[in-house]
């Protein structure tokens, strides 16, 4: 998801920074300077355009757009060209904050090349709404890096997207993004939806060497992708929440969700910029910053849509087991798993609720909801020789079919 994620922005919105590369600074609105700006100090990328049309009113044309950013070591090398970007309405709602009413994209393609990865991607046509565009100083602070580096657009959206790499085409269906929000933090609510990934016969077929995939029934695979998080805002910090699911159609899905407070705005502002970047988190760096965010609760659950039904009898034969035999014997492995952890009322609740999944599978869930928020420094002080106090301590549960 990371890499589409990459893809995605860089295509539908890094073409916009692209626009005055060859422009004078007097030809081209401050939005968009300010937006170049922003998209070359995090991709250290120099754009190219054939043409820019300006009405002076804030309605701006690009025709070709090209960025091209190098690969260095095991950062792959990114070209995204953008046949024509069409900005209408950019009005300044205060110093230095911008607002674009409505930019659309024409004919994107990207291309990524490095030692793991090669491939292409192709998005005809996607648009932002409401999208607001920060300048920022040459030295930004924490808080102008949050800004500036995520995507503050009431609404963005792309009709169909194909990628293609090693011979085999992946499309998705549409993408679709939304945020409700205060411009001038950042806070507000966020969703994204990635509607049907779908991987053909051929794909499924090169992934899943084993062909278990195919035993189970599954052919090909139809994947939905969202996630919705709520900022606030509190000083220097931020309190946040998150729900992330995947789920296969016909097949099942699984869902995390936490909640954290006091996450400190630069670490935050450096696991954006991360991301934007198309690089993994680096938590070993930020670790020390971590350390007072307070944890208020985590889960994670999956629901069931035909894949345990499938999995249970084609799991028995493999132990040369019948099916009943398989199921009666789960619990009592669950059971001798968890009585390690010394408490004995989780080990009940998960044998229980385990029992009541296999008898008709339709939802488990295992959630940490601590009776008084820990911060991260304290799961660090939990005493690993007395697992059944760090168990009571994190509020531990398992449910099913809840």
């Amino acid at each position: 998801m990371r890499l589409f994620h990459k893809i995605f922005t860089i295509a539908c919105l890094s073409s916009a920074a692209l626009l005055p590369a060859l422009a004078h600074a007097d030809d081209v609105p401050p939005a968009v300077l300010a937006f170049l700006a922003n998209i070359e100090r995090q991709t250290h990328a120099k754009p190219h355009y054939d043409a820019l049309t300006s009405d002076g009113s804030g309605n701006v044309t690009l025709k070709n757009l090209t960025l091209t950013k190098a690969g260095t070591g095991d950062d792959p090398g990114v070209t995204v060209k953008t046949a024509e970007v069409g900005f209408s309405g950019i009005t300044e709602e205060a110093p230095s904050l911008f607002k674009v009413a409505k930019a659309n994209f024409t004919n994107t393609s990207v291309e990524v090349s490095g030692k793991d990865v090669a491939l292409s991607a192709s998005i005809p046509n996607a648009s932002a709404e409401g999208w607001y565009i920060r300048s920022v100083s040459a030295t930004p602070t924490p808080k102008e890096e949050l800004l500036s580096s995520g995507t503050f657009a009431q609404h963005i959206a792309s009709g169909p997207v194909s990628i293609t790499s090693a011979g085999q085409t992946v499309t998705i269906d549409n993408v679709e993004s939304n945020w409700n929000g205060d411009p001038a933090t950042g806070a507000g609510k966020f969703s994204l939806k990635i509607n049907n990934v779908a991987l053909p016969e051929s794909t499924v077929t090169l992934l899943d060497q084993g062909g278990m995939l195919k035993q189970l029934g599954y052919t090909t695979l139809n994947l939905d992708l969202a996630s919705d998080t709520d900022l606030t805002v509190n000083g220097d910090n931020l309190n946040y929440g998150f729900t992330v699911s995947l789920s296969g159609r016909n097949i099942g899905g699984l869902k995390f969700a936490g909640t954290v407070n006091d996450v400190p705005v630069s670490a935050y502002a450096e696991m954006m910029r991360a991301q934007s970047e198309g690089k993994p988190i680096d938590f070993d760096k930020l670790a020390p910053e971590f350390q007072n965010v307070v944890v208020n609760s985590a889960s994670v659950r999956f629901d069931d849509a035909s894949i345990t039904k499938k999995i249970l009898p084609l799991a028995a034969a493999m132990q040369g087991l019948d099916e009943k035999t398989l199921v009666a014997s789960i619990p009592p492995t669950v059971q001798l798993t968890l009585i390690q952890l010394q408490n004995e009322a989780l080990t009940k609740q998960a044998v229980d609720a385990v029992t009541r999944f296999l008898a008709d599978p339709k939802s488990l869930a295992i959630s940490a909801n601590p009776p008084t928020p820990l911060k991260v420094s304290e799961f660090g002080m939990l005493d690993p020789s007395k697992p059944g106090d760090a168990v009571a301590k994190m509020g531990l549960s398992v449910t099913a079919n809840e």
